[in-house]
């Protein structure tokens, strides 16, 4: 007596191709999600100053502040991580609208 069980079946070769290309996808976005911080995610004290529309020279006087997202590099390089930046401007942005300041004025009567 034979006990084997043959079972056949047919699979559609795009579906299996579309299957492996989403797999490698999701490793592809795990692996960004893991990548450590880089020179690259951040900016040069005159980047920054050009992102925040600013003077080199301010720019230096905002790194020397606690609240601001600077690090010196070797002693005397500062750079500033671009998702700090990003922050402490939402922070600012919502201190600013939160006290009644006038941020911006513009358009004509």
């Amino acid at each position: 007596m034979d006990n084997r069980i043959t079972i056949k079946f047919e699979v559609d070769i795009t579906d299996v191709i579309n299957q492996i290309i989403q797999a490698l996808s999701t490793v592809e976005k795990d692996k960004e999600e893991q990548k450590p911080l880089s020179l690259l995610d951040a900016y040069t004290i005159d980047e920054a100053a050009k992102v925040l529309g600013v003077s080199r020279s301010y720019m230096y006087e905002l790194a020397k502040h606690k609240d601001f997202p600077s690090l010196k590099v070797h002693g005397k390089k500062i750079i500033i991580p671009k998702k700090g930046l990003e922050e402490w401007m939402q922070k600012k942005f919502e201190e600013e609208k939160g006290s009644g300041k006038v941020i911006a004025m513009g358009g004509r009567k």
